[in-house]
């Protein structure tokens, strides 16, 4: 394999974990952008707000404004105005969310396994720095 198609098997993933999430979105009525958002926020590592969603998924601020707006007027989620700030609004997942969170985990477990399948544990690490590293180069250079 060439380096690039090296570095664009993540887009064949993308595929992967859209085919294995198909059946939930189906099941709740879900659109991509509204189950990307929900595992999101229900990982809470980069925040609870449709900024830092935008940020850091790269998603259009129309996406992500509509699909809250999905998300919200069915139950998944509330919206809570920051204490301090009113103008920043923190995103919260409802009970609801949770059946959907706990079904596309699974899934994503799924991909997971099927990505690493004969691959060691050391090795798997060894992917993930050299992944890491890729992926901060990418971003060094998008900021120039």
């Amino acid at each position: 394999m060439e380096d690039y198609e090296v570095i664009t098997s993540g887009s064949q993933l993308k595929k992967l974990v859209e085919k294995k999430s198909e059946p939930i979105m189906k099941k709740y009525d879900l659109r991509t952008v509204e189950l990307e958002i929900l595992i999101f926020l229900f990982q809470r590592i980069y925040g609870d707000t449709a900024k830092e969603i935008i940020k850091m998924k790269h998603m259009s601020k129309a996406h992500v404004s509509k699909s809250i707006e999905n998300l919200k007027s069915r139950g998944f989620l509330l919206l809570n105005e920051d204490l301090e700030d009113r103008r920043i609004v923190h995103l919260e997942l409802t009970q609801k969310a949770d059946k959907v969170i706990k079904e596309s985990l699974v899934a994503r477990d799924e991909c997971r396994s099927i990505m690493f399948r004969g691959i060691s544990e050391k090795e798997q690490e060894i992917i993930k720095q050299i992944l890491k590293r890729v992926s901060c180069n990418i971003n060094e250079e998008l900021k120039k």
